[in-house]
């Protein structure tokens, strides 16, 4: 059946960037390439200081459905993306990295997959190394809070009704320095409900380049505790313990004396050393 745009929803998607037009050209076409007619791009810009202001305007010229975001002096990636949801006109939402691409269906997938019944839609997924794509092996259909506070179950980038988000003030926490995207992930589910995974690999995550990366394990260890102390008191120490071996977090280059110290809060003693000392003898 061919798609016609006058009957379908449109859809917004957020691709968040700084500084790598190459890489944001790639993310662009894989949206402008999507078999689904009705698409709305919003790129963005936490003030890049390179040409892509440039870039976007040539875009633009020929892609009346692509949108350009900017602040002058960067705010963070989160603030981008809240930015584009409010801005965005479409009845559903989803993101992409600037450094990812979707396959041509994603959008038709998710939108034939809607039922209403979700707080959200996510997918299956490649990791693309520079050679081969690596599938994911996240199989869970329903993914619910108590899921996903042991570990992400849900990956990356998800597919909701817009409005919904905007009305219970669903957004990203600009707090964060990492683990972003997990919070995100755990907070709609614990204030709509339970999630859907729709069976197809239609997201190709790129690891294959080491481009701003966040490698810093600092960031990761004070996003993991904020996490631990937002959520803490809808967590079971069982809970608790498996996010924080799910998260390699005592693998995170010669940390673990660090996490120890920091979050001796969340979980008892026994419990710290036991998963110490076993991630250790790794």
């Amino acid at each position: 059946m061919v798609l016609n745009a006058l009957q379908t929803p449109l859809v917004s998607v957020y691709i968040p960037t700084k500084n790598r037009p190459e890489l944001l050209q790639r993310a662009i076409n894989s949206v402008l390439a999507q078999s689904y007619p009705n698409v709305e791009i919003l790129v963005s810009d936490d003030g890049s200081t390179d040409n892509t202001p440039e870039l976007i305007a040539q875009w633009q010229s020929k892609h009346s459905n692509i949108v350009y975001l900017r602040e002058e002096t960067s705010k963070g990636a989160c603030h981008a993306r809240n930015k584009a949801i409010r801005v965005a006109k479409g009845e559903f939402i989803t993101g992409l990295d600037d450094d990812d691409r979707f396959a041509p269906n994603r959008i038709e997938d998710f939108v034939a997959a809607w039922k209403g019944d979700a707080s959200f839609l996510c997918s299956l997924k490649y990791d693309f190394d520079g050679k081969r794509n690596r599938p994911s092996h996240y199989y869970q259909r329903t993914i619910r809070f108590d899921d996903l506070v042991r570990r992400n179950y849900v990956g990356t980038q998800i597919f909701a009704h817009r409005q919904t988000l905007l009305d219970h003030d669903l957004l990203f926490d600009e707090r964060y320095p990492a683990w972003q995207d997990y919070d995100f992930f755990t907070n709609i589910l614990h204030t709509l409900g339970p999630a859907k995974r729709v069976y197809n690999r239609s997201y190709i995550q790129h690891i294959d380049h080491e481009q701003n990366r966040i490698t810093n394990p600092l960031r990761i260890l004070r996003g993991y505790r904020l996490y631990v102390t937002k959520y803490k008191a809808h967590m079971s120490p069982s809970q608790r313990l498996s996010l924080l071996v799910n998260a390699n977090i005592l693998r995170q280059h010669q940390m673990g004396d660090r996490v120890l110290k920091l979050c001796w809060k969340h979980l008892n003693l026994w419990d710290l050393f036991r998963i110490y000392k076993k991630q250790r003898m790794k």
